[in-house]
Protein backbone atom coordinates (compact mmCIF):
# COMPACT_ATOMS: atom_id res chain seq x y z
CA UNK A 1 0.00 0.00 0.00
CA UNK A 2 2.84 2.39 0.89
CA UNK A 3 4.42 1.82 -2.54
CA UNK A 4 1.10 2.63 -4.26
CA UNK A 5 0.73 5.90 -2.32
CA UNK A 6 4.29 6.97 -3.20
CA UNK A 7 3.69 6.31 -6.90
CA UNK A 8 0.46 8.33 -6.77
CA UNK A 9 2.20 11.28 -5.11
CA UNK A 10 4.99 11.22 -7.70
CA UNK A 11 2.41 11.27 -10.49
CA UNK A 12 0.63 14.31 -9.02
CA UNK A 13 3.94 16.20 -8.69
CA UNK A 14 4.84 15.44 -12.33
CA UNK A 15 1.44 16.64 -13.52
CA UNK A 16 1.85 19.89 -11.58
CA UNK A 17 5.21 20.52 -13.27
CA UNK A 18 3.68 20.10 -16.73
CA UNK A 19 0.85 22.60 -16.14
CA UNK A 20 1.05 26.02 -17.89
CA UNK A 21 0.97 29.07 -15.60
CA UNK A 22 -2.36 30.87 -15.55
CA UNK A 23 -2.98 34.57 -15.17
CA UNK A 24 -3.93 35.57 -11.64
CA UNK A 25 -7.63 36.01 -11.06
CA UNK A 26 -8.98 39.52 -10.69
CA UNK A 27 -8.22 40.84 -7.24
CA UNK A 28 -5.48 38.27 -6.57
CA UNK A 29 -1.80 39.03 -6.05
CA UNK A 30 0.11 39.67 -9.29
CA UNK A 31 3.35 37.91 -10.16
CA UNK A 32 6.40 40.22 -10.57
CA UNK A 33 8.53 39.62 -13.63
CA UNK A 34 12.30 39.56 -13.16
CA UNK A 35 14.07 42.82 -14.06
CA UNK A 36 15.87 41.14 -16.97
CA UNK A 37 12.60 40.73 -18.92
CA UNK A 38 10.90 43.97 -17.93
CA UNK A 39 10.58 46.56 -20.76
CA UNK A 40 12.80 49.63 -20.34
CA UNK A 41 11.17 52.77 -18.94
CA UNK A 42 10.41 55.43 -21.58
CA UNK A 43 12.94 58.28 -21.67
CA UNK A 44 11.89 61.48 -19.94
CA UNK A 45 11.02 64.46 -22.16
CA UNK A 46 13.85 66.93 -22.64
CA UNK A 47 13.54 70.25 -20.85
CA UNK A 48 15.14 73.55 -21.72
CA UNK A 49 17.77 74.20 -24.38
CA UNK A 50 19.20 71.08 -25.94
CA UNK A 51 22.77 70.49 -24.83
CA UNK A 52 25.42 70.14 -27.54
CA UNK A 53 27.14 66.83 -28.04
CA UNK A 54 30.08 66.36 -25.66
CA UNK A 55 33.14 68.25 -26.80
CA UNK A 56 33.94 71.57 -28.43
CA UNK A 57 33.23 72.29 -32.11
CA UNK A 58 33.18 75.47 -34.21
CA UNK A 59 33.23 76.45 -37.86
CA UNK A 60 36.86 77.30 -38.53
CA UNK A 61 37.30 80.78 -39.96
CA UNK A 62 33.80 82.00 -39.02
CA UNK A 63 33.95 85.56 -37.65
CA UNK A 64 31.42 85.59 -34.80
CA UNK A 65 33.57 87.49 -32.30
CA UNK A 66 31.82 89.97 -30.04
CA UNK A 67 29.62 90.60 -27.04
CA UNK A 68 25.98 89.67 -27.50
CA UNK A 69 23.94 91.83 -25.12
CA UNK A 70 20.42 90.91 -23.96
CA UNK A 71 17.85 93.35 -25.31
CA UNK A 72 15.81 93.02 -22.08
CA UNK A 73 16.82 92.28 -18.52
CA UNK A 74 17.45 88.60 -17.84
CA UNK A 75 17.64 87.95 -14.09
CA UNK A 76 17.81 84.88 -11.86
CA UNK A 77 17.61 85.86 -8.20
CA UNK A 78 20.20 88.59 -7.70
CA UNK A 79 22.12 87.55 -10.81
CA UNK A 80 21.67 89.45 -14.08
CA UNK A 81 22.99 88.32 -17.46
CA UNK A 82 25.26 90.98 -18.92
CA UNK A 83 26.57 89.29 -22.08
CA UNK A 84 27.08 86.12 -24.06
CA UNK A 85 30.60 86.35 -25.46
CA UNK A 86 32.06 84.66 -28.52
CA UNK A 87 35.79 84.67 -29.12
CA UNK A 88 38.11 85.09 -32.08
CA UNK A 89 39.27 82.22 -34.28
CA UNK A 90 42.59 81.91 -32.45
CA UNK A 91 40.79 81.65 -29.11
CA UNK A 92 38.53 78.88 -30.38
CA UNK A 93 41.57 77.06 -31.76
CA UNK A 94 43.51 77.34 -28.50
CA UNK A 95 40.60 76.13 -26.37
CA UNK A 96 39.95 73.16 -28.62
CA UNK A 97 43.66 72.29 -28.59
CA UNK A 98 43.59 72.17 -24.78
CA UNK A 99 45.24 75.56 -24.17
CA UNK A 100 42.79 76.89 -21.60
CA UNK A 101 42.53 79.17 -18.59
CA UNK A 102 40.14 79.05 -15.66
CA UNK A 103 38.68 82.52 -16.34
CA UNK A 104 38.07 82.71 -20.10
CA UNK A 105 36.57 80.63 -22.91
CA UNK A 106 35.62 81.42 -26.52
CA UNK A 107 31.97 80.82 -25.58
CA UNK A 108 30.81 81.98 -22.16
CA UNK A 109 28.01 83.77 -20.36
CA UNK A 110 28.69 86.60 -17.95
CA UNK A 111 26.49 87.55 -14.97
CA UNK A 112 26.69 90.27 -12.31
CA UNK A 113 25.44 90.14 -8.73
CA UNK A 114 23.00 93.01 -8.26
CA UNK A 115 23.34 92.73 -4.48
CA UNK A 116 27.06 93.58 -4.62
CA UNK A 117 28.55 97.11 -4.44
CA UNK A 118 29.09 99.08 -7.65
CA UNK A 119 32.18 100.69 -9.11
CA UNK A 120 33.04 102.72 -12.22
CA UNK A 121 34.79 100.84 -15.01
CA UNK A 122 37.26 102.15 -17.60
CA UNK A 123 34.36 103.27 -19.83
CA UNK A 124 32.82 105.36 -17.07
CA UNK A 125 29.99 102.91 -16.51
CA UNK A 126 28.61 101.82 -13.15
CA UNK A 127 29.09 98.05 -12.78
CA UNK A 128 28.71 95.61 -9.91
CA UNK A 129 31.89 94.34 -8.31
CA UNK A 130 30.81 90.71 -8.02
CA UNK A 131 30.54 88.92 -11.35
CA UNK A 132 30.82 85.38 -12.62
CA UNK A 133 31.64 83.82 -15.96
CA UNK A 134 30.00 80.54 -16.88
CA UNK A 135 32.55 78.56 -18.88
CA UNK A 136 31.54 75.70 -21.17
CA UNK A 137 31.55 72.00 -20.49
CA UNK A 138 30.64 71.67 -24.18
CA UNK A 139 29.69 73.91 -27.09
CA UNK A 140 28.93 73.78 -30.80
CA UNK A 141 29.09 76.83 -33.07
CA UNK A 142 28.23 75.91 -36.66
CA UNK A 143 26.32 77.51 -39.52
CA UNK A 144 25.12 80.29 -37.26
CA UNK A 145 23.71 77.80 -34.74
CA UNK A 146 24.96 77.98 -31.19
CA UNK A 147 24.57 75.38 -28.43
CA UNK A 148 26.23 75.77 -25.04
CA UNK A 149 26.31 73.82 -21.80
CA UNK A 150 28.15 75.00 -18.71
CA UNK A 151 28.32 74.69 -14.95
CA UNK A 152 28.82 77.42 -12.37
CA UNK A 153 29.33 77.15 -8.62
CA UNK A 154 26.90 80.00 -7.97
CA UNK A 155 24.28 79.48 -10.69
CA UNK A 156 24.37 75.72 -11.23
CA UNK A 157 23.91 74.19 -14.69
CA UNK A 158 23.49 76.69 -17.53
CA UNK A 159 22.38 75.92 -21.09
CA UNK A 160 21.79 78.04 -24.17
CA UNK A 161 20.57 77.20 -27.68
CA UNK A 162 20.14 79.84 -30.38
CA UNK A 163 21.19 81.19 -33.75
CA UNK A 164 23.25 84.13 -34.99
CA UNK A 165 22.04 86.06 -38.06
CA UNK A 166 25.37 85.87 -39.89
CA UNK A 167 24.33 88.22 -42.72
CA UNK A 168 23.25 90.93 -40.27
CA UNK A 169 26.37 90.39 -38.19
CA UNK A 170 28.65 90.79 -41.20
CA UNK A 171 26.91 94.01 -42.24
CA UNK A 172 27.10 95.39 -38.71
CA UNK A 173 30.80 94.54 -38.38
CA UNK A 174 31.47 96.45 -41.60
CA UNK A 175 30.13 99.60 -39.95
CA UNK A 176 32.44 99.35 -36.94
CA UNK A 177 32.57 97.85 -33.46
CA UNK A 178 29.86 99.93 -31.80
CA UNK A 179 26.99 97.69 -32.87
CA UNK A 180 23.42 98.87 -32.93
CA UNK A 181 19.85 98.08 -31.89
CA UNK A 182 19.32 95.21 -34.35
CA UNK A 183 18.73 91.72 -33.06
CA UNK A 184 21.71 89.58 -34.07
CA UNK A 185 21.28 86.56 -31.79
CA UNK A 186 18.08 84.84 -30.65
CA UNK A 187 17.77 81.85 -28.37
CA UNK A 188 16.58 80.06 -25.24
CA UNK A 189 18.42 80.11 -21.93
CA UNK A 190 18.15 77.85 -18.88
CA UNK A 191 19.82 78.73 -15.59
CA UNK A 192 19.26 76.07 -12.95
CA UNK A 193 15.52 75.44 -13.09
CA UNK A 194 14.66 78.86 -14.58
CA UNK A 195 13.98 79.04 -18.33
CA UNK A 196 13.86 82.02 -20.68
CA UNK A 197 12.36 81.53 -24.14
CA UNK A 198 12.93 83.62 -27.25
CA UNK A 199 15.58 86.01 -25.93
CA UNK A 200 16.95 88.67 -28.28
CA UNK A 201 20.53 89.95 -28.23
CA UNK A 202 22.20 92.93 -29.88
CA UNK A 203 25.91 92.97 -30.77
CA UNK A 204 28.87 95.01 -29.55
CA UNK A 205 32.37 94.57 -30.94
CA UNK A 206 34.32 95.77 -27.91
CA UNK A 207 36.98 98.45 -27.61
Amino acid sequence: MRAVLMLAAAGLALAACNQKPTAPASGSDTVSLPASVMPPAPPSAPSGPAAPAPGFVHDKGADVFGYYLPAKEVKVGNWRLTALSLGQESEFADWEAGKRTATYAPVMLEFEDLASPTETNELGQKVHKVTTRVLPTSYAVSGGKLAFAGQDAKLGPVGFAGSVDLAKLKALKAKGPNGGPETILTGDLKVGATEFKGLNFTWFGGD
